[in-house]
């Protein structure tokens, strides 16, 4: 039983700082005090969470822009490697 009260506790010294270090974060990144973010903190993981969909959404549009790029490109090639490739292998020349 001391075990399980132990590991609970140290649990519950790692969820209170993951708190502090990212109402610390989020303090710096917003301009604000920390004890405002504490007191908001419901909100302020709201606004987190939409932020970081907005940024994937907009990491996703760039890797798709970069694929279809990139797509453009490998299939340039390969179509100039055609010309390239002889009919005859080299050594039965």
């Amino acid at each position: 039983m001391g075990k399980l009260i132990s590991k609970l506790a140290w649990a519950g010294v790692i969820a209170g700082v993951a708190v502090v270090v990212y109402a610390k974060k989020r303090a710096d990144a917003t301009g604000r005090d920390v004890g405002t973010v504490l007191s908001n903190l419901p909100e302020e993981l709201k606004e987190t969470r939409n932020e970081l969909e907005q940024d994937v959404k907009v990491a996703v549009e760039v890797g798709k822009k970069a694929a279809a790029e990139r797509e453009i490109e490998f299939e340039k090639e390969l179509g100039g490697a055609d010309k390239e490739i002889s009919p005859m292998p080299d050594f039965l020349v």
